[in-house]
């Protein structure tokens, strides 16, 4: 690094998470990345560059985009991107720093086709009911450990695998849990 400035690293593999639907009241931006999180594991995008998609995404603030995106090196994905549409313009147009007049003009063309194309091949699709997320808190020492502000924090004893159960037991202990 310190000769080159440069990093090798392989192409990533791309991975589609579709959140179809309109989220409950109350279920935010955060309870996003964290049922997916929940459900991938801190290394479920390990390799990957996560696409985040479907109506429960579109619908979100730039603030909500950018919480789901930087969260995604927490699943262990190497970033996380949405496909830029009107809430992305709106929210670039009047920055200092955006082009103007015809600049401006130029870059929304071009902007508008940075999207994946229809069937696109992802190399993993997860695919979740917005509907069906509920609000979501971390009850343990990584981002992994989640469950629903109404579930139970689960009983290590039931876990079969004996690494997880292992760590689960870890988190429960530091966190001062039974």
């Amino acid at each position: 690094v310190l000769a080159t400035q440069t990093l090798i690293q392989r192409k990533a593999k791309n991975m589609l998470v579709r959140v179809d639907g309109q989220l409950p009241e109350g279920v935010t931006a955060k309870d996003i990345i964290l049922a997916i999180i929940g459900e991938i594991g801190t290394a479920g995008g390990t390799g990957y560059v996560i696409e985040y998609a479907g109506e429960a995404i579109r619908a979100l603030s730039m603030e909500g985009r950018m919480t789901i995106c930087n969260m995604s090196i927490e699943g262990g994905a190497r970033a996380g991107l949405i496909a830029a549409d009107e809430t992305t313009f709106a929210y670039v147009k009047d920055k200092p720093r955006a082009p103007k007049g015809a600049s401006w003009d130029a870059a929304l063309e071009y902007w508008k086709t940075l999207q994946s194309d229809e069937g696109a091949h992802f190399d993993k699709v997860i695919v979740l009911d917005a509907a069906k997320l509920p609000p979501i808190v971390s009850w343990g020492s990584s981002p992994e450990d989640v469950v629903s502000v109404q579930g139970i924090v689960p009983n290590p004893d039931d876990i079969a695998d004996e690494n997880k159960r292992t760590s689960k037991q870890r988190a429960l202990d530091y966190m001062g849990l039974t």
